[in-house]
């Protein structure tokens, strides 16, 4: 509901009659909407990072871009498999709410910090290349959330290893030191 009407448009009502449960059902487990909506941000934001896997650099495991890789597979796949889960986590403006702000600037923290910590890690292997980090984040967040925007809109292919070759063609050009 939230990704068809937006948050504002999107109502309690909407979202019962959606789900086919009664409004006293909802309100057993939900406050408001924001509630649902947190809920929902929360959810997809545990399953994105619980899909990357930390770069393993033991003898014998695979050599670290192929473990990227393997990382993008799966957050490319999930998002492409929950485009309105993408739609309402990167698509949902700030501004309209304050609470809905609130809500989506710890969703964005949780990633900036998980995102700043591997670019950490990767700068101290020698991975990453030297850089102000913050730069990086922004580029790298701003520009995965808009493809994958594009990506579930129908703005851009959603073939998921034409996506995972252009973001690593990106890496390898712009944020991984040279091999």
């Amino acid at each position: 509901m939230f990704a068809e009407k937006g948050y504002v448009a999107a109502t309690v009502d909407d979202v019962v009659a959606r789900c086919g449960v009664a409004r006293g059902t909802f309100y057993l487990y939900f406050d408001d909407k924001l509630d649902v909506f947190g809920a929902l941000v929360s959810d997809f934001f545990a399953r994105v990072a619980g899909s990357i896997r930390p770069i393993d650099l033991s003898p014998g495991a695979p050599r670290p871009r192929e473990q990227l890789r393997t990382n993008l597979h799966r957050v490319v796949g999930l998002a492409l498999a929950e485009p309105r889960l993408v739609t309402i986590t990167f698509g949902t403006a700030f501004g309209v709410d304050p609470a809905l702000d609130e809500r989506l600037a710890r969703f964005y923290g949780a990633l900036s910090t998980f995102m700043d910590e591997t670019l950490q890690t990767g700068q101290q292997l020698g991975l990453v290349r030297a850089g102000d980090r913050r730069l990086m984040l922004s580029i790298a967040i701003g520009g995965l959330q808009q493809l994958l925007r594009d990506a579930v809109g129908g703005q851009v292919p959603s073939d998921e290893d034409a996506l995972v070759d252009a973001v690593m063609d990106f890496l390898e050009g712009g944020l991984l030191a040279r091999a």
